[in-house]
């Protein structure tokens, strides 16, 4: 194996090969090394291995009629290819392209991973290492007739398996969807429509021992129109229809639901500073609305009625006045009614605010201001909703600052009985001295709803830098999160609607605190020497099951190039564990020192 490898590297690069009509080109990189990789719960492995990637591409009697795309990779981090993964990765990405220079362009792409490194998600913290398969295939073909309706039609598949480094378990998803759209102008109307139908299984890895595992299956449908059309004094009116249908699976429980939804907007500008518009939304399924919204980003509503009564109806006129160039300012009147859970709500809105942009101490300042009260039927409460955001930027003995701000209290959401109250920060530096850079900056969110103890979700992160030239670069991050989460197939997203809405029991709890380092430097053109660290502390809380979970990577690399070879010494160390899986973190490391050569083959 050593001695092919060593050959295969010492190959001379030939000429392009042409075929008849048929053009190819080929490239990429081939590597030969010595590769290990052991740990505390899987067999160590020792090996000489052979590994690359390349690109063979082409076209049939012109790119334009017929061309193609094939890049391999074997024994490669197609997720990280700065450093040498924990799980050498195999796979193919392909595309073909078919009429290009037709009005009947078409498309066909596939890829397929082997043991590919992955991530399980954590909102605002660094994210769980996973290691799995995965493929998918698409196929897409559009019609573009002068004077024709246009179309364009489009299938997707796929499907992955992964395990979650210190997990016992496994997960899975699967996906498919087809869409079809067209267009079409006709008199002066610029005419839409669409169908699309999908759907969906996952099953979704335990965080803790005792937590019932978890399979969701969906599937889902929409149709919808829509049509736009000018109108005098620069104005336009368009309207729309949409409907959407559903079918879950969780657990035992099934939900199903249809939604129509009608919507209008008229816009017109009698003077160039002036602007008057008015829209109206209906919706005949305000339920289904919020059991979408779950269903949107992986989750499920079990027992949750959608098929209930309910719907909403939403009217909105809005003026706009430019009173000089920089300063717009605003109006606007709203009426609001539901029907949801056997209570009908209605609520009045109105108010105004502006947007103002100025120079200021020689920066730029940008800010708006909203103010609005809120007048409900059923309670005969007022409230008060307030938001503000701004920006400033300036230049300051030759730093580079930038920072903007925002906070609403009583914004709107979209349920009369639900406001939502939010702020959010931002703010970096940098300069440069001679060869020296340096950076730093800090942001942060919080947001909950009004009068509902226990809904918020917040973070903080802060980041810093130091560079010489490319002698040194040197960068360092910390975040914290905390809230509320849904657990899905593909990690953990904060929860769309109110916890009065979805069951508790539904709901995961998770707080944490990460941070990452590196470092990297190239002293000459030829060599790279590079390493990061990154830890990640955090708890997750569901059904009162409490996991302690932990997440450390060390990656490092040294690279030197000599003309078209490179050799390369990387080793990575992952340790990772959850205490309520009942199981020891799992550690598992992979060195590899070798050598690699780019070839354009042809």
């Amino acid at each position: 194996m050593m001695q092919a490898g060593l050959l295969l590297l010492a190959v001379p690069v030939v000429a392009q090969v042409k075929f008849g009509e048929t053009s190819t080109n080929l490239n990429g990189t081939i590597s030969s090394g010595y590769s290990a990789t052991y740990g505390n719960l899987t067999p160590s492995t020792h090996a000489w291995t052979i590994g690359g990637d390349g690109t063979f591409s082409g076209s049939y009697h012109s790119p334009n009629f017929l061309s193609f795309t094939v890049s391999p990779y074997l024994n490669q981090s197609s997720a990280n290819s700065d450093f040498q993964s924990i799980s050498n990765a195999s796979g193919v990405n392909a595309t073909v392209n078919i009429f290009n220079g037709s009005k009947f362009p078409g498309s066909v792409t596939y890829a397929k991973a082997y043991n590919s490194e992955g991530n399980y998600a954590v909102p605002g913290l660094s994210d769980y290492v996973t290691h799995g398969n995965s493929d998918s295939f698409g196929i897409n073909w559009s019609e573009n007739l002068p004077d024709a309706p246009s179309f364009s039609a489009g299938f997707q598949t796929g499907n992955s398996s992964y395990s979650v480094y210190g997990l016992d378990n496994q997960g899975n998803n699967a996906f498919h969807s087809t869409n079809l759209h067209s267009g079409y102008t006709w008199a002066g109307f610029n005419m839409g429509a669409y169908y699309v139908n999908g759907g969906g299984h996952s099953a979704i890895p335990a965080l803790a021992a005792g937590e019932p595992s978890t399979e969701i299956n969906t599937d889902n449908s929409g149709e919808g129109f829509n049509v736009t059309h000018l109108l005098p004094w620069q104005g336009s009116a368009s309207g729309s229809y949409n409907r959407s249908t559903w079918n879950s699976d969780y657990l035992g429980y099934h939900t199903n639901g249809t939604i129509n939804l009608v919507n209008a907007v008229a816009t017109v500008r009698p003077r160039n500073n002036l602007s008057v518009s008015g829209s109206a939304n209906y919706s005949d399924n305000l339920a289904g609305q919020l059991a979408e919204s779950v269903i949107g980003v992986g989750g499920i509503v079990p027992g949750f009625n959608s098929n209930q009564s309910s719907d909403s109806f939403d009217v909105l006129g809005v003026v706009t006045y430019t009173a000089m160039a920089n300063l717009q300012t605003d109006g606007f009147v709203e009426r609001r009614t539901q029907s949801f859970l056997g209570q009908d709500y209605g609520e009045t809105s109105y108010g105004g605010g502006g947007t103002y942009s100025h120079n200021l101490a020689g920066g730029t300042l940008n800010g708006t201001v909203s103010v609005s009260a809120n007048s409900a039927d059923n309670t005969g409460q007022d409230t008060l909703g307030f938001s503000a955001s701004g920006n400033y930027s300036n230049i300051v003995k030759g730093w580079h600052l930038n920072g903007s701000f925002g906070y609403a209290q009583n914004a709107q959401t979209l349920l009369i009985t639900y406001m939502n109250s939010y702020y959010n920060y931002s703010g970096n530096a940098r300069r440069r001295v001679g060869q020296f850079n340096f950076s730093v900056g800090a942001g942060g969110a919080n947001t909950a709803l009004t009068d509902q103890p226990g809904t918020a979700n917040n973070g903080q992160s802060y980041n810093a830098s130091l560079a010489y030239g490319m002698w040194l670069i040197a960068t360092g991050t910390y975040a914290r999160s905390s809230g509320q989460a849904l657990l899905t197939g593909t990690g953990l997203v904060p929860v769309p609607i109110p916890s009065p809405i979805i069951p508790s029991g539904l709901v995961s709890l998770y707080g944490g605190d990460s941070y990452a380092f590196s470092v990297s430097s190239i002293p000459t053109k030829k060599l790279v020497i590079a390493a990061t660290f990154g830890k990640s502390i955090t708890d997750t809380t569901n059904n009162s099951i409490l996991s302690s979970n932990q997440t450390n990577q060390f990656n490092s690399i040294v690279q030197y190039r000599v003309r078209k070879l490179n050799f390369i010494s990387g080793y990575s160390r992952l340790e990772q564990g959850f205490s309520g899986s009942g199981l020891p973190p799992e550690i598992i490391s992979s060195y590899y020192m070798g050598v690699s050569r780019w070839f354009n083959f042809f």
